[in-house]
């Protein structure tokens, strides 16, 4: 044990049952209020997807946290030599004060008094450390790294595509050791959801995962992310303001088994909290007040989705097109926009696309697309064969080059088609059966719009909110830019991207272009 560190005993007792401390915090005490009134905390089971939280602002609070942790997961009588981390890091260095948030964590961890070993997932992978990403093919790697150590807590310092590969390496290794997230940006709801999103084959899927033990949100390396990290977070939260319209729709339209709106109330609260921080993110760094709050509704997020069972609540329309234009970038091995910065611009289209669907006073029964089954895979090769896999290059390429370039990468595009397909024909069956229940769902259709635009933002209101917080209203304004050739390839694309339905799957369904709806 460190010098001068007290023992576990002798630290001030947190102030909440579960061991969080939410002193100077009112996001994380209104979350936890909250989860309280919609009764989460009072069910066993829901509660059991509430990771114990804290949210600190120095070295000192980082501590006391670490040991309130560690007694929660039952080591409080425990000597701390006794225990070891096992740490999980992407090599990219994350400023913190005028150190960085490794030597920071390390120096805190060892005046805590446990070992802590420190594992490079990139060196693991084999990997650059800036292009470490969550894959399939990671999973078993980090596995084997986890089941060579005996360390009794697994730790991750660092971004959502690392806590996923941690995570699902957990979740595939049956492996049950206390799991300590610390965010060191405001990016994704990885952080505390029980779900992995992992790229195969150049798609994006969404897994049920390992549930996360405790997350440690630590203020000065939060703070310094970059600020278009910061950005990326708020615009993946933007998906709260459509992605329940999705959900409610596909409900309606007997596309979704286990509709509930737990989720959306507990969103709810932070809605107005999140439209009043749009203008903090032009900022760098953002305001404290807002680094606590974005954190908060990060949290609930995840949370609300680990209680829901699926990712619906907060992943429709706008994720579909934020993961087909991934696909296109990563299949043609092209570096990434941000997560958020494309749910951010898919969100625009995604309310856009409702204020169309809203207006509709009826349908054209006529028009409806039933894709027969056998045509499937030959609609979504020609969708692929199409697809503007390289990015601006796609206007200065020779035909010759643009097939050769194709070529190299078949194997993956075969592997495309049939996954596609597959996925689309898991909705497929539904749309068809729906059909017999269309002249009753038109009966409906007043009231059923008139709660759809209950549940999503009108698209004026969304677009003050990125012109506000300088994320992107066009394609082109991503970074790396996105063409708008690719941009309205993925809004076509959007039915074929997953199995769940989503706004562009009905757009598809009753004859329209999403792309000419989204106005793209």
């Amino acid at each position: 044990m460190s010098s001068g560190t007290p023992p576990f005993t002798g630290l001030p007792t947190p102030q909440r049952s579960d061991g969080a401390r939410l002193d100077g915090a009112p996001s994380f005490q209104l979350l936890d209020d909250t989860l309280r009134r919609e009764g989460v905390l009072d069910n066993a089971l829901l509660a059991s997807s509430v990771p114990w939280q804290s949210f600190v602002g120095c070295e000192q609070e980082l501590r006391q946290a670490v040991v309130a942790f560690l007694r929660t997961c039952g080591f409080g009588s425990c000597e701390p030599s006794s225990l070891s981390f096992l740490v999980f890091v992407d090599g990219v260095p994350k400023p913190c004060g005028v150190s960085s948030a490794d030597v920071v964590v390390r120096y805190v961890f060892d005046g805590v008094g446990v070992r802590n070993d420190w594992v490079n997932v990139a060196d693991i992978l084999g990997v650059p450390s800036a292009e470490v990403h969550a894959s399939v093919e990671a999973i078993p790697k980090v596995a084997k790294a986890l089941q060579g150590s005996k360390a009794q807590v697994v730790v991750v310092l660092g971004s959502g595509s690392l806590t996923d590969i941690v995570k699902h390496a957990l979740h595939e290794s049956k492996d049950e050791r206390p799991f300590l997230v610390l965010p060191t940006a405001l990016t994704v709801t990885a952080f505390t959801s029980a779900f992995a999103v992992l790229e195969d084959a150049g798609a994006k899927r969404t897994r049920v995962s390992r549930k996360v033990t405790g997350c440690v949100w630590y203020a000065p390396v939060l703070a310094q992310a970059p600020a278009a990290m910061s950005r990326a977070g708020f615009g993946d939260l933007l998906a709260r303001f459509v992605a329940y319209g999705d959900w409610y729709l596909s409900h309606e339209l007997g596309m979704a088994e286990n509709y509930d709106e737990r989720a959306y109330r507990l969103m709810e609260p932070f809605a107005p909290l999140l439209r009043a921080a749009a203008p903090d993110f032009a900022k760098c760094p953002q305001s404290l007040q807002t680094t606590e709050m974005v954190g908060a509704a990060l949290s609930m997020a995840g949370i609300a989705m680990s209680v829901s069972g699926e990712t619906t609540p907060l992943s429709g329309y706008e994720h579909v097109v934020s993961h087909a234009l991934d696909f296109l970038r990563l299949t043609s091995k092209r570096p990434l926009v941000l997560h958020g910065e494309q749910v951010a611009l898919a969100s625009l289209s995604s309310a856009v696309s409702f204020d169309w669907l809203v207006a509709q006073e009826t349908f054209e029964p006529e028009r409806f697309r039933t894709l027969p089954a056998n045509r499937v895979q030959r609609v979504v090769r020609g969708f692929i064969e199409q697809a503007p896999l390289f990015g601006e290059g796609e206007l200065t390429l020779g035909e010759n080059d643009r097939k050769n370039m194709r070529h190299a990468l078949e194997a993956d595009l075969a592997h495309a088609v049939d996954h596609f397909s597959k996925e689309y024909l898991k909705k497929h069956e539904k749309w068809l059966a729906f059909q017999e229940q269309w002249p009753a769902f038109l009966l409906r259709w007043p009231s059923v719009r008139a709660r759809v635009r209950a549940f999503t933002l009108p698209a004026s209101e969304m677009e003050a909110l990125l012109v506000a917080a300088k994320l992107p209203c066009i394609p082109e304004e991503t970074s790396p830019t996105t063409t708008a050739m690719e941009y309205r390839w993925a809004l076509r694309f959007s039915p074929f991207v997953r199995s769940r339905m989503c706004l562009g799957d009905f757009l598809f369904w009753i004859g329209e272009d999403p792309a000419l709806v989204a106005a793209v």
